[in-house]
């Protein structure tokens, strides 16, 4: 299921102040241990278990330091401990072990990382369809997702500076300085229009899936 705002399962609230001083800090293999916890709460082995399965070959991590990581994730609210409901020996297995379950502080903060990741991996289209089968994110986590990313995209293009290279009055050293900007805008425009089409074509999926409920029902 998704990360989404209404009430996803495995997600609770929780407070964001903290959230912005430490995603900065946070490793790759942080991120992807807490992708794993969005994915389906879980307790500290079945996590590393999980992640060694998933990460191994990407970004190899002992259990002492997946355990590491998640205790970091615990204190920057991004998720939080759970008593999961059991039965018989596996209830009283689960009862000596921290299980966690995502925060939405947690989701919003994944969300903006994958964007993040999005704006800087020029492989974004493998990316995204690799983080949605990690995270089984629903069409309105992903419509986030390309929110963000488009966001940093305009910021992006509004941060560059004036040029013109069909200036006449250019030198050289002018004309190529020129040149490089305008490449950069080019290659930023693209990457907006990408997103205005992934908009438009989730947003038309969604609506046929919706649709194809309704008849089913």
């Amino acid at each position: 299921m998704g990360a989404g705002e209404g009430g996803p399962r495995g997600l609770v609230a929780a407070p964001d102040e903290t959230a912005g001083t430490v995603e900065g800090a946070l490793s790759l293999s942080a991120w992807l241990v807490l992708a794993l916890v969005i994915e389906r709460p879980s307790h500290g082995y079945e996590l590393y278990q999980r992640y060694d399965l998933r990460f191994g070959g990407l970004s190899p991590r002992s259990k002492p330091s997946v355990y590491s990581l998640l205790t970091r994730l615990e204190g920057s609210g991004m998720i939080e401990p759970i008593v999961i409901e059991s039965a018989g020996r596996a209830r009283r297995q689960h009862d000596s072990r921290h299980s966690y379950r995502a925060t939405r502080t947690g989701a919003r903060a994944f969300r903006r990382w994958v964007a993040e990741r999005m704006r800087d991996d020029p492989d974004r289209l493998e990316l995204l369809a690799r983080i949605v089968s990690i995270c089984f994110l629903g069409a309105d986590a992903v419509l986030e997702v390309i929110d963000h990313y488009e966001n940093d995209c305009v910021q992006e293009m509004k941060a560059l500076p004036a040029s013109d290279p069909e200036d006449e009055y250019l030198g050289i050293a002018e004309l190529v300085e020129s040149l490089v900007v305008d490449q950069r805008r080019r290659e930023v425009r693209a990457r907006i229009d990408w997103a205005v089409h992934a908009r438009r074509a989730l947003q038309v999926q969604a609506a046929r899936l919706a649709a194809q409920r309704t008849e089913e029902s």
